[in-house]
């Protein structure tokens, strides 16, 4: 009995720390809205697609967000919509944009999704990039600890166009990202 107890709360302590958060924040571009398609393949012609901005937030959770995203001459940038649990938005994509949201995030939470077109079949990437606006220029979540202190976030993939993605595993301490949910 004392076995199956020890067991059960091995058990219960493990499930915990799988669902924890990452120590450190992670920002992505996907493709689609479940954060999972990093690529994006043109076999020729006009390609339109979705690009998706999410975050992850770190054991501190995010109140905001600060980045900016470069976009490699063969797409054109259209249409943006926000997450509508941004209260308030602030710049450019291109310029540099700072977002809040109206509550604290403990998990994955797009701040973007923008409709964008491809127009060449040559490898690229759009890619995340520092806040130029920001001093010094940065990348960064406003945490939801008192004061919401920013904290430096790392990138953990940008959209691939016509070629495989690459996902950061600098961090792979944390288990390769939890294998990417």
């Amino acid at each position: 009995m004392k076995k199956a107890i020890f067991l059960a709360a091995a058990l219960l302590i493990l499930a915990g720390s799988l669902n924890a958060a990452p120590p450190r924040g992670y920002i992505g571009l996907y493709a689609d809205g479940n954060h999972s398609v990093c690529n994006v393949v043109n076999p020729g012609g006009f390609l339109p697609f979705n690009m998706y901005i999410w975050c992850l937030p770190s054991e501190h959770g995010m109140t905001a967000a600060e980045f900016a995203i470069s976009y490699p001459a063969s797409v054109i940038p259209s249409t943006i919509t926000l997450n509508p649990a941004i209260t308030v938005s602030l710049g450019t994509l291109t310029g540099g944009t700072s977002v809040a949201f109206g509550a604290c995030n403990y998990d994955w939470v797009w701040t973007h999704q923008q409709a964008c077109y491809l127009t060449a079949t040559g490898a690229d990437y759009i890619r995340v990039i520092a806040d130029p606006t920001a001093l010094p220029p940065a990348y960064q979540f406003a945490t939801c600890e008192l004061g919401n202190p920013l904290e430096e976030i790392q990138i953990i993939n940008n959209l691939a166009l016509n070629q495989g993605c690459l996902v950061a595993t600098k961090d792979a301490s944390w288990g390769a990202i939890k294998s990417l949910f």
